[in-house]
């Protein structure tokens, strides 16, 4: 008696599904990875709050707006 051995193709939706897994994957992959490449502290000076404001200009402009108000905010007080 001989061993044999059957081989079964692969389905189109099974293609799909790992296609479909590989796009999701990546997709989730970056989204999470500026989350965790930022620095985790707060900004202390205005030139960090400025470097904050230009992180974040393509992604979130009005929030980008802000940091820049509150840069300048900081400095007019320092400055009295």
């Amino acid at each position: 008696m001989s061993a044999s051995m059957t081989f079964q193709h692969h389905s189109a939706l099974d293609a799909f599904g790992s296609r479909f897994f590989a796009a999701f994957s990546r997709t989730i992959g970056n989204l999470v990875a500026p989350l965790t490449v930022r620095e985790s502290h707060e900004p202390r000076t205005a030139a960090e709050l400025l470097e904050w404001a230009h992180q974040y200009e393509d992604t979130q402009p009005s929030y980008a707006a802000d940091l820049r108000a509150a840069a300048l905010r900081f400095q007019s007080q320092q400055d009295q």
